[in-house]
């Protein structure tokens, strides 16, 4: 397990990341500490725990607002691991749960401004005019634009030297009125209406991908399906539209993402079961099917490690003679260790772009 120089603690990644592709930590973090006061603290993006538990040894008191499930249990595991105190109300899913007391907000830069600006908005609906915001990443990930919004929204706006590529902002925002209409979305050819809240995968338009995916809803599918990583619930939703006796778990690691299928699941009254966990934790008793579009990113880094455990969480979790139905971007590596898990891997349809494999379990 890796030491945190800075802090003296010893931090891990989960899901498991070799360290030569990604620490803990990275030097935002660092930059973040050096400016940090004792205040009550709202951390944000914090995706391993790094920064919630740098505090905590510091004797500060500090709220992590997660969206993902493993970020939820790399900090259980981290603070643990190092003897750190941490209740379960330091760890919210919701922007309800935001206490009012918080006076200090700390933000890793996200992929996405989209993303960013939806954390502002939820803390500018709940704090004072006096609460300080700071806002770090990595220079490289900050385009020019980002900072001038961010400049035009704030009321006080810093922005300091560049640290071991690096940089940090110091802002504080008027409070700000509660937004009524956060859902974007579209309409599908079989006629669902799929909304997403900000930071949801395809949030306001139908993937690519998926659409390549769906072109085989005429399998035989029966039984218990899961759709693994299931953004807005496009696919577990279009199956049930296609077979209503179906019984269709959406399940996926983003709350964001599980709240709007469960509201898409709702507004196109279609029955659904819904879970929030790393890959399949949560998901009870065995699967007929296994139905996912697995994402190659964690963050900035291009990974396969997030898809592999999902070809082997399913291998696992399926019946004998059970199928999982993969699309994927023809450049990744995924065949191989289809190979490895499944008995059976056939390639339904490629193109230039994506590959759909059909997987049966032995």
């Amino acid at each position: 397990m890796p030491a945190w120089e800075t802090t003296g603690l010893t931090l891990s990644c989960h899901p498991p990341v070799p360290d030569h592709i990604a620490l803990p930590w990275d030097a935002a973090d660092d930059y973040l500490l050096t400016r940090v006061e004792p205040l009550d603290t709202l951390t944000i993006n914090d995706r391993h725990g790094a920064l919630s538990c740098a505090l905590a040894a510091r004797g500060m008191d500090n709220i992590n607002w997660h969206d993902s499930a493993c970020a939820c249990e790399a900090t259980r595991r981290n603070h643990h691991n190092n003897q750190l105190p941490l209740t379960g109300d330091r760890l919210i899913l919701d922007k309800d749960q935001i206490p009012s007391t918080v006076r200090q907000v700390l933000i890793k830069l996200p992929k996405n401004l989209e993303q960013l600006k939806y954390w502002l908005q939820c803390c500018r609906e709940r704090l004072p005019a006096d609460t300080r915001y700071l806002l770090a990443g990595m220079v490289k990930h900050m385009p020019v634009s980002w900072l001038n919004w961010l400049e035009q929204e704030a009321v006080t706006y810093r922005q300091e030297r560049v640290v071991r590529k690096a940089r940090l902002l110091e802002l504080t925002f008027t409070p700000a009125v509660k937004e009524t209409n956060i859902w974007r979305g579209y309409q599908t050819a079989t006629g669902l209406t799929l909304s997403g809240l900000p930071g949801v995968f395809s949030r306001q338009q139908h993937d690519i991908g998926s659409r390549v995916l769906l072109q085989h809803t005429d399998l035989p599918f029966a039984g218990r399906l899961c759709d693994l990583g299931c953004g807005n619930g496009l696919l577990g939703l279009t199956l049930k539209q296609a077979h209503p006796e179906l019984n269709v778990i959406l399940t996926d690691d983003s709350w964001l993402a599980v709240c709007s299928a469960r509201h898409n699941a709702i507004q196109n009254k279609l029955d659904a079961s819904l879970n929030h966990g790393d890959i399949l934790d949560g998901v009870e008793g065995q699967l007929d099917w296994v139905v996912c579009n697995p994402p190659f990113h964690d963050g900035h880094k291009q990974l396969t490690n997030i898809a592999e455990r999902m070809f082997e969480q399913s291998a696992a979790a399926l019946v004998s003679g059970g199928h999982l139905l993969v699309i994927a971007n023809r450049h990744l590596p995924y065949a191989g260790k289809l190979r490895n898990e499944f008995s059976k891997v056939e390639i339904l349809s490629s193109d230039s772009r994506f590959s759909v494999y059909l997987c049966q379990k032995r």
